[in-house]
């Protein structure tokens, strides 16, 4: 037995002094970590975009509503998803068929508009009190849209989701009293 260790020792010390593979065994080392980075920050970068897309267009929407213009040209609900849809599809190609939900809502008093409930509840989205009521001139508003993310990577899905069935819900709000408009 003595005798194979002896026979194999110059072939095991030419192996470990080698240097020939080094940087591909490195870099294969390296690979998956890097490429895991990079399309986990790629997605963040895509949700953050889909964010900001909601936020502008949700302010877009809400000036129409705020000034009147809304109430009198007669908009209704899907009139006035088509125009949120539209100003967020303006920087993101999105489908907002059965992903983009909105809810506007008059109060009485800014106090009862901050109590508005949140509509994720025990991991749920829950929709069926969303309603459009743009209220008359003076009127305290609230716009609230909310947009069903499908994460782009399926092994980054239980990170980012909020919901239950693996998706992340993207919100964005907006509170206002409208302008005396005539």
């Amino acid at each position: 037995m003595f005798t194979l260790f002896k026979a194999a020792a110059p072939r095991v010390s030419r192996f470990a002094a080698a240097k020939q593979g080094v940087a591909a065994v490195e870099f294969s080392l390296i690979l998956v970590p890097f490429m895991l980075l990079i399309v986990g920050v790629a997605e963040i970068a895509m949700i953050g975009f889909a964010q900001s897309s909601l936020d502008f267009a949700v302010n877009e929407t809400a000036r129409d509503i705020r000034t009147g213009e809304a109430q009198m040209s007669n908009k209704n609900q899907s009139e006035i998803e088509n125009v949120l849809c539209s100003e967020m599809g303006n920087f993101l190609g999105i489908d907002c068929a059965g992903a983009l939900y909105l809810d506007v809502q008059r109060f009485d008093s800014f106090v009862d508009a901050a109590a508005v409930q949140n509509p994720i509840v025990d991991n749920a989205f829950q929709t069926g009190a969303f309603g459009y009521q743009p209220g008359a001139p003076s009127d305290i508003v609230v716009v609230r849209a909310f947009y069903r993310w499908q994460t782009l990577t399926p092994m980054f899905r239980d990170v980012f989701k909020n919901v239950a069935n693996g998706d992340r819900i993207l919100a964005s709000s907006m509170m206002f009293r409208n302008e005396p408009y005539q």
